[in-house]
């Protein structure tokens, strides 16, 4: 199977961005799949070109695109022409029914995206620390919703994942659900579909898996998971064909409700 997979932010000079990369190729290898990249930011209309997307991870949104602008002294680094990139991007993938998979920022933009609204500073909301300790990633316990699609991916119903971020998810955006919560305050750790009948594969995650060990349970499967699920919306878009093209959204029928290889 021959896939594209956008990158919606990665420049090749940055080296952090290179994980994502080289955790999609092993995930690939994993599936003998043959995987082209492309850094979306670069030229944001070879969106129409890809078979999934990414939404990787960075500086905070501004605030005011979710109705906080009078709390943007919380926020870190702001993008705002990374910002417009990615909200544009997020509309044509819906509307080109593409495979989605968001991380840290990415589970936020993909959030505020479909209405939903970001805390701009956990501590000072009251949660705990989430944030790098001497520029290392924390590391902590999630638990993951039983029933969930991320609960069939990994197989279990808590572990550990690392940590970066000083915002998280406050209220899920139209027709999101949460599906992992970190176990010491509660913060939302994981978005999917809360009926993911017809609609391509979404989930994101508030962690960052490309930064994990490509063999801890909560990272490795997510990208092959992700990869299997472009490749059987592929072979669908395929099959159907001009019929598929013509229907609303262009979405597909519900491959991932179980159906996945780590299922």
């Amino acid at each position: 199977m021959n896939l594209t997979i956008g990158l919606s932010y990665a420049p090749e000079n940055n080296p952090k961005y290179n994980r994502y990369r080289e955790a999609i190729e092993k995930a690939a290898q994993a599936l003998e799949y043959d995987v082209e990249v492309i850094d979306l930011s670069d030229n944001p209309k070879r969106i129409t070109d890809i078979d999934g997307v990414i939404f990787t991870g960075g500086a905070d949104i501004q605030p005011a695109r979710y109705g906080k602008q009078a709390e943007e002294n919380l926020c870190n680094e702001i993008d705002e022409t990374r910002d417009q990139t990615e909200f544009d991007l997020a509309v044509a993938m819906e509307k080109e029914g593409i495979p989605a998979l968001g991380i840290c920022r990415g589970l936020q933009l993909l959030n505020v995206h479909r209405g939903g609204t970001l805390l701009t500073d956990i501590e000072t909301f009251g949660g705990q620390n989430h944030k790098k300790v001497d520029g290392e990633d924390t590391r902590h316990h999630v638990k993951v919703a039983p029933g969930s699609y991320l609960s069939k991916i990994l197989k279990s119903r808590e572990g550990e994942t690392n940590s970066a971020h000083h915002q998280a998810v406050e209220r899920p955006g139209d027709g999101l659900t949460v599906s992992a919560r970190a176990t010491g305050d509660g913060t939302v750790e994981a978005l999917e579909w809360a009926d993911a009948t017809g609609k391509p594969f979404f989930l994101a995650v508030q962690w960052h898996p490309e930064r994990m060990g490509y063999d801890e349970r909560f990272a490795g499967r997510l990208f092959e998971t992700f990869l299997w699920e472009v490749a059987a919306h592929k072979t669908l878009k395929q099959r159907v064909g001009p019929l598929y093209a013509e229907r609303p959204g262009a979405q597909q029928e519900p491959v991932h409700n179980g159906y996945s290889k780590h299922v």
